[in-house]
């Protein structure tokens, strides 16, 4: 008989997801409920290479090797057409506490099997009681931006005074900065600004569709790399119906700050 440890403090990964799978109309659907250091990449491929063998068994677990992670796969069936998903990552030389990981799945199942009517924010916070991941150190401010400079979303780190008082201004900056790269750089290389050397601070650059996102830091380590680009990518999902409609009104934005202060330590 498995003895099952009591959870006396947040489980340690490097990321968490739960997700819904629904048939609808005879077609299956997943839905994102939870997602904390996974990718929407690493969630399309999983769904892709997945997904029939999930709704095969209706229940079961999995563990599925990556080149630097790799994750441990928990489904159970809820109703007829509905499954739940647990998606655990860690590094591979982190080995999970499979007992802790059960209870942890089980816990969080009879949340959602008891609380019928709760808000996705309290799904979350009841996830972080029980797994965490760990927070990127020293970001100096991060932007989010059009190609054309209008600013989305910003997040600066409060000992950053001067960068506060000139916060309207950075994204035109950033944005002329860019466009100036691609003209030298040339349109059809494909190339991106990756880099903006201040001395002893560095703007780390990416761009997606129409959004550029700037990451200051005085050095970049691969935990605020990976992080930058899983903020990307949310940040597109989750907008992009309001970036193509976009009229000057960022109110709708300023949600995404809890999702900047899930990843990054500000």
């Amino acid at each position: 008989m498995m003895v099952i440890e009591k959870i006396e403090q947040p489980i340690e990964l490097k990321g968490f997801g739960l997700f819904k799978l629904n048939n609808i109309d005879g077609k299956w659907n997943l839905e994102i409920l939870v997602q904390k250091g996974i990718g929407i990449p690493l969630i399309e491929n999983f769904k892709e290479l997945y997904q029939d063998e999930i709704i095969k068994n209706q229940e079961g677990n999995s563990i599925i090797p990556l080149d630097e992670y790799f994750l441990q796969i928990n489904y159970y069936k809820m109703e007829e057409d509905c499954i739940i998903i647990f998606i655990y990552m860690n590094d591979k030389e982190n080995s999970f506490n499979y007992a802790q990981i059960y209870l942890v799945s089980k816990k969080i199942l009879n949340f959602i099997r008891t609380q019928t009517d709760f808000l996705e924010s309290e799904l979350n916070d009841y996830c972080d009681t029980l797994l965490q991941i760990p927070k990127a150190k020293g970001l100096g401010a991060l932007f989010i931006i059009s190609s054309s400079g209008s600013p989305f979303i910003s997040v600066i780190n409060q000992k950053k005074i001067n960068i506060a008082k000139n916060e309207v201004h950075i994204g035109g900056f950033i944005s002329a900065i860019f466009s100036f790269s691609q003209e030298i750089i040339g349109q059809e290389s494909g190339a991106k600004l990756k880099e903006i050397n201040f001395g002893d601070q560095r703007l780390y650059v990416i761009t997606k569709g129409s959004v550029i996102f700037a990451l200051l830091v005085k050095e970049l380590n691969p935990l605020l790399q990976r992080y930058i680009y899983i903020i990307a990518d949310e940040f597109l999902d989750k907008f992009k119906t309001k970036i193509k409609e976009f009229s000057g009104d960022i109110s709708p934005f300023r949600t995404f700050r809890h999702t900047i202060t899930k990843y990054f330590e500000i």
